[in-house]
């Protein structure tokens, strides 16, 4: 029997996602034809981000599954989704029954669709060890492999974005754009989409101070100066006018999620 009803799924997680994702994909080849709407919200640690998640979820039919390691936070999503009629889950143990009552048919529960999961499974694990193991320019030796090279400059959220994008089944690679310092010749030789991550000035600057804030004495010389950001993005405009076919996107401003969607509609 085809499902008629389409339900919304938010996965919430402070990290990747990745786990929640598992358990969503563990549900979902039980439910054959299932019509759903998925939106993911990685890297949630904040009591503001929950109450703006919860917010954009649609009344009724809707399920949030969720990976969060604390507890105050566990417990405002739970509290909140209740007082708007939704669903929370972080165990995977009730979901195959809510499934079964929101979309009012029984899971079928087939030999063999097993299989299927650990196909999709091993998919997944694979993009995001490939992605982990290519952060930050490393593995160039493999670089062709990837299905999307991710460059920028320092904070400009290439490894989030990566991370994000590999829980989508994506190999990803990313690549800092430092100053002076010439791209490896693998980058242009690679066949996977290039996307160049840009960020205004202002937001910049702001991201680099607060790193230097957390870092303490470990400081960097010129990492947060203006002057140095000014020509590091110079640079970074330079090296991206020579590599063929890559598509940018300014970044400032933009949620994780945003920029996933605007790779997946304009660039895959």
């Amino acid at each position: 029997m085809a499902a008629k009803t389409q339900i919304n799924i938010f996965i919430v997680s402070d990290g990747t996602g990745a786990t929640a994702e598992s358990v969503l994909t563990s549900v979902m080849v039980q439910f054959v034809g299932a019509r759903v709407n998925i939106s993911r919200f990685p890297f949630t640690r904040t009591k503001e981000e929950i109450t703006q998640i919860v917010k954009k979820a649609p009344k009724g039919k809707c399920i949030i599954i969720f990976t969060l390691v604390s507890e105050s936070l566990r417990n405002l999503l739970i509290d909140l989704s209740r007082k708007k009629q939704l669903e929370a889950f972080d165990v995977i143990g009730p979901l195959i029954h809510t499934f079964s009552s929101i979309l009012d048919y029984a899971p079928t529960m087939k030999p063999g669709v097993f299989t299927r999961q650990d196909d999709e499974m091993y998919l997944l694990a694979e993009a995001i060890h490939f992605t982990l193991s290519h952060d930050d320019g490393l593995g160039l030796d493999t670089l062709d492999q990837a299905d999307v090279i991710i460059l920028g400059v320092s904070r400009s959220g290439k490894t989030p974005l990566s991370i994000y994008l590999s829980c989508r089944k994506l190999k990803v690679a990313n690549i800092p754009i430092i100053n002076d310092v010439p791209l490896p010749p693998e980058i242009n030789k690679a066949p996977g989409k290039k996307i160049g991550l840009n960020i205004d000035l202002p937001r910049l600057s702001q991201l680099r101070e607060e790193r230097m804030r957390r870092m303490g004495r470990a400081r960097i010389p010129n990492y947060a100066s203006k002057s140095s950001l000014v020509k590091e993005l110079e640079y970074c405009a330079q090296v991206y006018r020579k590599i063929p076919q890559l598509h940018t996107i300014n970044i400032s401003g933009r949620a994780i999620e945003e920029t996933a969607e605007w790779i997946t509609h304009n660039v895959l």
